[in-house]
């Protein structure tokens, strides 16, 4: 693995060498800028505040916001972009890459496709090479990313990325774009809050939702059983019991929400409680996002879905294993958005597919879910 790692070095370094260097130097404004955002959904919804920064500083440029079809729904929403662009970067789809020369292929083709289009870029993955030897052969002239060993051979402002959160992170990063400006104020959860503007439609379709099964004006609870990593997964058996528990100490019915690919575990969870009702797939992610905001509380595991919920201003509850929730946690306000986390001296470990405890996914198998439950009735509280 370390030769095969070091082989991979040597030939960015020999790509980069033909690269255009590009230049440390700008022109006050730029007109024509590209943020890339490679990953998913809970990713793009930390990248919020600062793409709310790089609009309030340049309202006259335009911005391309190149993002995977797996976030696209989102993205197209979003107000403070002109353009984006949908590209299926290579590593992200979680159905993997079956060809070994695809990803090189199609970076030849994205360079072309970019050159001449864009004066600067913000390559918003720290570890994301692929996107910066890309915009580096696009002749991009300023190039902003993270200092990571290979992403910064093809960079001319490389950030040094702190332990912060993620949030704060992607605002200096944006930062580097302005950096003639008056260094602006740290960004906190109430000078800059996680927040996405949903469009009527999607209000709508929640609202539809909530009608057939419900009724519009009854109170419920959501449940988001999902994870993208299996590592970040609490066990179903125990998402059974809390909406069993839920029902008898707060009265209200829950949502039981999933994608269709999660069908199957949203049904299991459901079929727990009569008063539970499975919501797998139906609605699209802003329609989703209506939901969560019409919800007295919504609980999951560490996702984007529950940064979703976040972004509406819900009361969340967010069970953490393997990711740091320094980092990674609830962009919002500690009362209302709360994290559960076992304390084990492994975690956070960061490693969200292989468990190197002797027990696997320890980290979540040691949160019960009596303590889930007794901080969600506080919450409700």
């Amino acid at each position: 693995m370390l030769r095969r790692s070091a082989v991979r070095f040597a030939c960015l370094r020999l790509v980069a060498a033909t690269c255009r260097k590009g230049t440390r130097w700008r022109r006050s404004r730029p007109e024509r800028l590209l943020v890339i955002r490679p990953d998913h959904i809970g990713d793009l919804l930390l990248m919020l505040p600062a793409l709310a920064a790089l609009r309030a500083a340049w309202a006259d440029s335009h911005i391309t916001l190149a993002v995977g079809p797996w976030v696209e729904p989102l993205a197209r929403i979003l107000p403070w972009v002109d353009l984006v662009e949908v590209v299926p970067f290579p590593g992200f789809s979680r159905a993997g890459n079956r060809n070994l020369f695809a990803p090189y292929a199609l970076a030849w083709q994205l360079a072309r496709r970019w050159r001449g289009r864009f004066d600067t870029c913000v390559v918003a993955r720290a570890d994301h090479w692929w996107a910066a030897m890309v915009v580096a052969a696009a002749g991009i002239p300023v190039r902003v990313g993270y200092a990571t060993r290979e992403t910064e051979l093809f960079l001319t402002h490389a950030l040094t990325r702190g332990c912060w959160h993620e949030v704060k992170a992607n605002f200096l990063l944006a930062l580097q774009v302005q950096q003639e400006l008056a260094p602006l104020p740290e960004p906190t959860v109430h000078t800059h809050p996680l927040h996405l503007p949903l469009p009527s439609w999607a209000h709508q379709e929640a609202e539809r939702f909530l009608s057939r099964e419900l009724g519009s004006s009854t109170p419920f609870l959501c449940v988001h059983p999902g994870a993208g990593a299996p590592n970040k997964l609490w066990p179903v058996q125990r998402y059974c019991r809390l909406v069993q528990q839920l029902w008898k100490q707060a009265g209200l019915p829950v949502v039981v929400t999933g994608s269709r690919a999660e069908s199957d575990t949203v049904e299991m969870v459901a079929a727990a409680c009569p008063q539970a009702i499975p919501m797998a797939g139906e609605l699209s992610l802003p329609g989703l996002a209506a939901l969560f905001r019409r919800s007295e509380l919504v609980i999951g595991a560490d996702s984007g879905p529950l940064h979703l919920a976040v972004s509406q201003g819900a009361r969340t509850l967010h069970i953490f294993g393997p990711a740091d929730e320094r980092r990674y946690g609830p962009w919002g306000d500690p009362c209302r958005n709360v994290v559960v986390a076992a304390e084990l001296p492994c975690r956070p470990c960061g490693d969200l597919w292989i468990c190197r405890h002797s027990v696997p996914r320890a980290c979540m198998l040691a949160i019960p879910s009596e303590l889930v439950l007794e901080r969600a009735i506080q919450l409700l509280r």
